[in-house]
């Protein structure tokens, strides 16, 4: 089992954003979390990336406790993760920006430069570009390349394929599929449901902070308690 967590909670005040979240990632896997807005995976997410700490519960990463353990470390590790709004080095090129990441394995600058081009090339992005002129695609790719140049075991990915045209949301879909196949383990969090019935194997659904449902994508978009946290009581009984 590369990832762990267990009764996994987090509570901000009295409010619990997660509540008792389980979760056990194999390698070689590609899990999504989806759920409703506010319904707590984001939080769950944060914890698993370590931005977040939760209030209780424990989370192990090839057999280490990471649960309090901050997001530098993780990656030295081996979980990579990106965020839902791309940040870039604005003034520096798409390569420049990716060594940022390579850095972390490869201290010596020829070294990360070699890694940094063979992760844009596999991007499909162009080495010299400003990342300032880069649009909404390219900037969701540049954010995925330089969480690569890190080498993660585990790429934690949020919401990294929102925002796109069918076209270039058929290419990024691609391009996970080529990372998937380098051997990355892959936890997504996201909205687009083609993506997840496209890329994932096993689903958890959230709702209220808690785990209503797991299984294939299939099975839990015709389960009841997923109808109707998206769609409202109404339409129970109806089906999908």
């Amino acid at each position: 089992m590369l990832l762990e967590a267990r009764n996994v909670s987090k509570a901000f005040g009295d409010f619990r954003a997660v509540a008792g979240a389980d979760l056990s990632v194999e390698e070689g896997e590609i899990i999504g979390l989806i759920g409703p807005n506010g319904a707590g995976k984001s939080t769950f997410f944060n914890c698993l990336a370590g931005d977040t700490m939760p209030t209780t519960g424990t989370i192990s990463f090839a057999g280490a406790d990471v649960t309090f353990t901050p997001p530098d470390l993780r990656a030295r590790a081996g979980i990579g993760r990106t965020f839902q709004v791309p940040t870039t080095f604005e003034d520096m090129s798409v390569l420049h920006n990716v060594m940022v990441g390579a850095f972390l394995r490869h201290p010596h600058r020829n070294d990360a430069r070699t890694q940094a081009m063979r992760i844009v090339e596999l991007t499909g992005l162009r080495p010299d570009q400003p990342a300032r002129s880069l649009g909404t695609p390219g900037r969701k790719r540049l954010e995925i390349a330089r969480v690569l140049a890190t080498q993660p075991r585990l790429l934690l990915l949020d919401e990294s394929l929102a925002g796109l045209t069918p076209t270039e949301l058929r290419d990024a879909i691609a391009l996970v599929r080529r990372i998937h196949e380098m051997g990355i383990t892959m936890v997504i969090v996201e909205h687009i449901m083609e993506v997840i019935m496209t890329l994932t194997k096993r689903v958890l659904v959230f709702n209220q902070g808690r785990v209503i449902a797991t299984g294939t994508p299939e099975q839990v978009v015709r389960e009841q308690a997923v109808i109707e946290a998206y769609l409202g009581r109404r339409h129970r009984g109806q089906g999908t």
